[in-house]
C-alpha cells in the first residue's frame, strides 16, 4: 500500500529540508539607543579661547553601551564628518557625558555663527539616534549654549548662560520670583566667595533678580569677577541684569539735539551697542536703564512737535529693545523711573509710551529723604499707581534698604523693609526692587507676592 503525503507532510518536509531564512538583523537599528538625548550644544569655534562642546544624557533607567555610535557634524565646511568616537564607552544611567574640544574628545570645533547640524548615530545618515540643526537659531552668546527646554525632553532653545553637565533651564519673569536687588560692582567678589555663600543667602530669601551696575565690565580683573558671578547666578537661579546709565555719563546727555531738530542717533547707538555687548558677549539675562530721561530739563528739550523730550526716552528704549532682541532671546528691559506726577515735564518718562518696550518698570518710591523726612503709605501707593494705572508691563516698587537720621544714612531691620515693601501688595505692583545691597538687614520675600 502506497503511503499518501498530504500537503501539511509535504510543508513539514520542505522546512526540514529548506530551512525558513531568518530575519536579518536591522545594522542601523536605534532601538537599543531610546532616550540617549542631544540635550545642549555650546557652539563657540569662531571665538578665540571659548571652548565648543556637545553634552548627551542617557535619560533612562538602564546602562547604554554606546560604541557603536558617534557625532557626526555637517556645515559649510564638512558633509557628515565624524567628531567624535563612543567606541568602548558605555554611558550610566542618567549620566552626561561632555565632549569637548579642551580634552580632544571633539575632534573638530563648531561654530554658532553659521548653520549646522550635529548628529549621534551610527552614520551621519543611518542609524539615527537624535539630532541638532541649528537653522535660523541665532548666533549664540560668548557663555551662551543651546539647549533642550525643558531638560531632556523639550524644544531647543537659544540660552544666554549655558547649563554644563546640569539639568537646563532658562531664567524667565515667569519662573522667578520678582524680587531685585541694585548692587554695586564693587560687592560682586564677597557675594561668590565661599562657593557662593551670600549668593545662595539671597537666592534663599526670595532674591531672583540682581542689578548689577555696569562698572563690574570695565576692566579686564573686574571681567574675570564678573563673568564667575554671571556662571554662579545662572547656576543659583539668579537672573543678572545689567544695570546701565543712558544718558548720564558723568554727566547729563541730552538726546535731543535741538538746534538740529533731531534725535542723537549717536548717543543711541552707543547705548544700544553697550546693551547688546552684555547680551551677546556676557550673557547678561536683562538689561536695566537707569537715567532713562532727562536731569529736571525736559521741558526745555521740544524743539517741535514731532522731536520731544518724551519722544527721545521713548525712542531710546524703543532701540535698545530691538537691540537686545537681535542677539539674544528672552531678554528682559527694565527702567528706573522717577515717581513724581510731573515726570514727562521734568524727566521726559511717560511709562504709558515706554511700556510698549518696557517689561518691568521700577520706579524709585523712596519714602525716607535727608533731614529725617518720611512720606506715608497712602504716598507710596499713589506713586505706585502713576504705572500700574497706564501699563500692561510688570511695575516692581522700588525701595530703599535704610532711613535717614538727619543727613546720614541709617540701616533698617529686615522687618521695617519687610513692613515698607507690604504697602505695596494692595496695589497693582507685582515686585519688589530694594537699593541697595550693604545697607539694611534684607527680609526674607519668597512669601511676599504669594
Amino acid at each position: 500500500m502506497k503511503r499518501m503525503i498530504t500537503m501539511g507532510s509535504a510543508l513539514v518536509a520542505l522546512t526540514m529540508l529548506f530551512p525558513a531564512c531568518q530575519e536579518k538583523s536591522d545594522p542601523f537599528s536605534t532601538k537599543e539607543y531610546t532616550d540617549l538625548v542631544i540635550n545642549e550644544v555650546s557652539a563657540h569655534d569662531d571665538r578665540d579661547g571659548v571652548d565648543t562642546w556637545v553634552e548627551i544624557v542617557n535619560n533612562s533607567q538602564q546602562d547604554k553601551d554606546i560604541s557603536k555610535l558617534s557625532l557626526y557634524l555637517t556645515d559649510e565646511y564638512f558633509d557628515g564628518r565624524q567628531i567624535a568616537s563612543f567606541e568602548g564607552k558605555t554611558l550610566k544611567a542618567g549620566e552626561r557625558l561632555i565632549v569637548a574640544t579642551t580634552d580632544e574628545a571633539l575632534n573638530t570645533g563648531i561654530s554658532s555663527a553659521a548653520d549646522f547640524s550635529v548628529v549621534l548615530g551610527m552614520a551621519p545618515d543611518k542609524g539615527i539616534v537624535d539630532k541638532f540643526e541649528r537653522a535660523d537659531m541665532g548666533r549664540l552668546s560668548v557663555p551662551g549654549s543651546y539647549q533642550r527646554i525643558p531638560d531632556l525632553t523639550g524644544e531647543w532653545q537659544r540660552t544666554p548662560a549655558a547649563s554644563k553637565g546640569y539639568e537646563n533651564r532658562v531664567l524667565t519673569l515667569e519662573n522667578t520670583k520678582p524680587n531685585a536687588i541694585w548692587l554695586w560692582s564693587s560687592h560682586s567678589a564677597e557675594w561668590i566667595e565661599n562657593d557662593g555663600a551670600i549668593m545662595k543667602r539671597m537666592k534663599e530669601l526670595g532674591y531672583d533678580h540682581v542689578l548689577l551696575n555696569f562698572s563690574a565690565f570695565e576692566t579686564a580683573s573686574k571681567i574675570k569677577t564678573t563673568t564667575k558671578f554671571l556662571e554662579m547666578a545662572a547656576q543659583t537661579g539668579i537672573m543678572v541684569h545689567v544695570w546701565m546709565q543712558a544718558f548720564y555719563q558723568g554727566g547729563w546727555v541730552s538726546p535731543v539735539i535741538d538746534a538740529e531738530n533731531r534725535y542723537d542717533q549717536a548717543l543711541f547707538d552707543k547705548i544700544v551697542a553697550e546693551a547688546k555687548s552684555y547680551v551677546e558677549d556676557y550673557g547678561a539675562q536683562g538689561i536695566h536703564l537707569d537715567y532713562i530721561r532727562f536731569g529736571g530739563t525736559a521741558h526745555k528739550h521740544n524743539p517741535s512737535q514731532e522731536i520731544t523730550a518724551v519722544g527721545a526716552v521713548t525712542e531710546c528704549c524703543r532701540q535698545v529693545r530691538e537691540g537686545i532682541d537681535a542677539v539674544g532671546d528672552n531678554i528682559v528691559l527694565s527702567a528706573a523711573m522717577m515717581a513724581e506726577n510731573s515726570a514727562a515735564y521734568y524727566y521726559g518718562q511717560d511709562p504709558a509710551k515706554m511700556g510698549k518696550y518696557v517689561d518691568v518698570f521700577m520706579p524709585m518710591i523712596y519714602r525716607y529723604h535727608a533731614g529725617s523726612v518720611k512720606y506715608g503709605d497712602n504716598w507710596c501707593k499713589q506713586m505706585s499707581r502713576l504705572f500700574t494705572t497706564v501699563t500692561d508691563a510688570q511695575v516692581w516698587a522700588g525701595i530703599t534698604s535704610y532711613e535717614y537720621d538727619g543727613n546720614s544714612v541709617k540701616s533698617l531691620p529686615a522687618e521695617r523693609i519687610r513692613e515698607d515693601a507690604e504697602v505695596f501688595l494692595d496695589t497693582d505692583c507685582t515686585g519688589l526692587v530694594l537699593f541697595r545691597y550693604a545697607l539694611g538687614d534684607f527680609p526674607d520675600v519668597n512669601n511676599l507676592w504669594n
